[in-house]
């Protein structure tokens, strides 16, 4: 027996789909249409035969009709995608200066310039979105002036967009010269009542996070004093690993440092420039993913007597601490270290 694909609208709207050979029913309160057509249920199921369109429910519009090889889905979504809210998925950051992503938010180090120049949006059912309701994004950190506003736009068809739609920007980030993070508002809306009634705010929230980089870098001098000065042997040494990504508000968070050939050179130490207030906890090494040895007790700190060393980045000049390895050319080219940093 043929299985049924049934929609029937008394207030709400009930979808029962199976595959095999279909027969398609809709009913409403007043009036029932139905509608018989052979299916092919391999794959995306398509009409083997034209469908008229008697009544109207939804974007299913009486008088038109659904084609031989209309896809079943695109007939259920006529049906029902007009009664669907919508919503963000996603959203990510494209732009220029100190910065990195990290997942739907913002890394850009502090005292540095940093340029937002898109945003990368995803809506679910975004044709449900009121057209008479700008996409707003805004730095909420920011008072007076601008107020923050990155962008007002008006869209006139939202359906009409590209999904994921990219959204230009030119936003100037403040610099920052110590760690804050700072919320953006993306806001929109849609039409309550099945897209009859009033607006409905839509809003999602991301963070841009300011904070100071941990380097992970190789070179020859054994101490600051023998290179000169810190900015001497910041200087002279060669980078294995920058990265933004060490939150400051969490109590311990790993990093991940795959080893390269300077690591490995006998003639090079390895150092962990890090914030003063963070602290070194366990180092674990790892080669193909096995672990091989515990190197939490193969470092060797200089924090100046706790004082710190001033690196300056841009307009901030954060303190410093650095941990040494015990001895150059610790870690082969195949180690990766899962370093523990605490605060």
């Amino acid at each position: 027996m043929p299985n049924k694909v049934e929609i029937t609208e008394a207030g709400k709207n009930i979808v029962q789909i199976s595959t095999s050979p279909t027969t398609l029913a809709i009913t409403e309160t007043t009036h029932t249409v139905e509608i018989a057509a052979l299916t092919r249920a391999v794959g995306n199921a398509t009409l083997t035969g034209s469908i008229d369109i008697t009544n109207t429910i939804g974007d299913a519009i009486a008088g038109g009709t659904y084609a031989s090889g209309t896809t079943l889905e695109a007939v259920v979504r006529d049906l029902i995608g007009p009664f669907l809210e919508p919503s963000f998925l996603s959203v990510s950051f494209s732009g220029t200066g100190a910065q990195q992503s990290d997942g739907e938010n913002l890394l850009v180090e502090c005292g540095s310039a940093a340029t937002v120049s898109s945003m990368l949006i995803t809506w679910a059912n975004p044709e449900n979105l009121d057209d008479d309701t700008n996409l707003v994004i805004t730095d909420t950190a920011v008072v007076g002036g601008s107020n923050g506003a990155m962008v007002n736009q008006d869209i006139a068809n939202y359906g009409a967009l590209n999904v994921p739609h990219n959204q230009l920007i030119n936003y100037v980030v403040p610099v920052q010269t110590s760690p804050i993070s700072r919320s953006i508002t993306l806001t929109t809306g849609y039409l309550n009542n099945n897209g009859v009634g009033s607006v409905v705010a839509l809003t999602k929230t991301v963070k841009i996070h300011h904070r100071n980089a941990v380097l992970v870098r190789t070179g020859t001098a054994a101490t600051v004093v023998s290179a000169g000065s810190f900015t001497a042997f910041l200087n002279a040494s060669t980078a294995v690993v920058q990265t933004l990504g060490v939150d400051q508000t969490q109590a311990s968070q790993n990093m991940s440092v795959n080893c390269t050939s300077n690591t490995g050179n006998s003639s090079n130490f390895t150092y962990l420039f890090m914030p003063l207030a963070a602290s070194l906890g366990e180092v674990a090494a790892e080669v193909n993913v096995r672990g091989v040895a515990d190197y939490t007790d193969s470092w060797v700190l200089d924090d100046n007597s706790g004082n710190g060393y001033t690196r300056t980045i841009g307009t901030a000049s954060p303190l410093y601490k650095i941990y040494r390895s015990i001895q150059p050319g610790a870690f082969d080219s195949d180690i990766t270290l899962n370093i523990e940093i605490l605060h």
